[in-house]
């Protein structure tokens, strides 16, 4: 969400506003010890250094901001029912193809 990679935000679907997303959103934002940019380029580089492929490398991220995507999805009651349906309000989520 630093924005640092331009492409994985268009990838994830993601913006780089963390209120837009509840579940990373709830607790310290920013804190003034951490370089968000920094420690980003840590874990990518730590991601290469592991040996994972760019294929494998892409689809954590994939699952990252599905996670942040599943986060914003609400559900309703079908009615007379014992299940539940998307409420529409968050189809992003579908279309990262993990």
């Amino acid at each position: 969400m630093t924005g640092h990679k331009p492409e994985l935000l268009e990838a994830l679907l993601i913006t780089t506003n963390p209120y837009d997303y509840p579940m990373i959103s709830q607790g310290e934002i920013t804190v003034k010890s951490i370089d968000d940019v920094e420690e980003f380029i840590a874990t990518d580089t730590a991601i290469d250094i592991l040996g994972f492929s760019a294929d494998e490398k892409i689809s954590i991220y994939k699952l990252t901001g599905a996670m942040m995507h599943h986060g914003n999805m609400k559900f309703k009651q079908k009615q007379r029912e014992q299940q539940a349906e998307s409420d529409g309000t968050e189809d992003k989520m579908f279309y990262l193809h993990i």
